[in-house]
């Protein structure tokens, strides 16, 4: 059984004198995630689906690698964006069109020879719907209301869009980072929530940042507030084992929310999404207390998640005793 092994405002706070907004490199970050995988399909006792998922990740590393002319005939021009304003790349402040949906046709391209025959009838009848009504499966996805997609698609759709926010994501962050912008709720540059917190052990030892389940940008946040209200009273760190535990789970007293943080300046083999998704246990036990999540995982989107949840917004959770 988990007890609350630190209260928040015992950790100092860190000064901003560090960079507030880490660029993706999408080849790198989904290598990463694809060996992580790979390593945790047996012990994961969800082989298959891990599989599955290596398979699609391997795919995004492929797609984005593409370069010259066949980049630009998958990601199309490079968009107009006002860096001006609050998270550039965000749904309704740039004109993103359907380009992402080159995306999906290369990544279906690449997984239709590796996956089960019931999985190649979805993907294709995936890529034979109207394109109006896969713009809207994206746009509905990308407000937060997974569950008017069918869930047989939405793994997909989000996989294609991810793989076209990073693209261009990565010159926003730089910039951002240059002027040090950053937001603790979500991304600054796209306005996505995180997977969950990150714990580095460089620039130095101990600096949180999140992770955004969109364009894989990562922006700072102190740790001594909740990542989902900013409060600084009553936040407190979970583990199921009292001591330097590498996954460890921070509730908050105010808003009730909870999210994962995963140390990395502890275990580096930890990637963000998948070992979220291979400790779900952890998540089970408050879904059964009736609470729910301040986060978003790309690899397993949850339709049972209220259709009023938009991206703006923080949904709430209270940490129980783990068993």
């Amino acid at each position: 059984m988990s007890t609350a092994i630190l209260d928040a405002e015992k950790i100092p706070g860190q000064s901003l004198d560090i960079k507030t907004v880490i660029p993706a490199c999408p080849i790198a970050v989904y290598q990463f995630r694809a060996q992580r995988l790979a390593e945790l399909a047996q012990e994961s006792g969800l082989a298959e689906y891990f599989g599955l998922l290596e398979q699609l990740v391997s795919a995004q590393q492929k797609v984005a690698a593409l370069d010259g002319l066949a980049a630009k005939s998958c990601f199309g021009p490079e968009p107009r964006l006002d860096l001006t304003q609050s998270k550039p790349m965000a749904l309704d402040h740039f004109e993103w069109g359907n380009y992402w949906q080159s995306v999906l046709l290369e990544l279906v391209s690449e997984l239709m020879p590796k996956v089960s025959a019931e999985l190649r009838i979805v993907l294709k009848d995936l890529v034979k719907a109207d394109a109006d009504v896969v713009q809207g499966y994206a746009k509905s996805m990308l407000n937060g209301h997974f569950a008017q997609v069918p869930a047989q698609y939405s793994l997909f759709i989000w996989a294609a869009l991810s793989v076209y926010w990073s693209h261009w994501a990565a010159d926003v962050a730089e910039g951002l980072a240059m002027v040090g912008e950053s937001h603790r709720r979500l991304c600054p540059v796209c306005g996505s929530h995180p997977v969950g917190s990150v714990i580095k052990d460089e620039p130095r030892t101990g600096l949180r940042y999140l992770h955004c389940s969109l364009c894989e940008t990562q922006w700072h946040e102190v740790r001594a507030e909740c990542t989902a209200c900013g409060e600084s009273k009553g936040v407190n760190l979970w583990a199921e084992t009292e001591t330097n535990a590498a996954i460890r789970i921070e509730s908050c007293d105010t808003c009730k929310g909870y999210t994962k943080m995963f140390f990395t300046d502890i275990n580096p083999k930890l990637e963000v999404a998948v070992d979220d998704l291979a400790t779900m246990v952890m998540d089970n036990h408050l879904v059964e207390h009736g609470y729910s999540v301040t986060t978003v995982n790309p690899l397993l989107l949850a339709h049972e998640q209220d259709e009023g949840f938009q991206p703006s917004e923080q949904p709430h959770a209270k940490v129980g005793d783990i068993h």
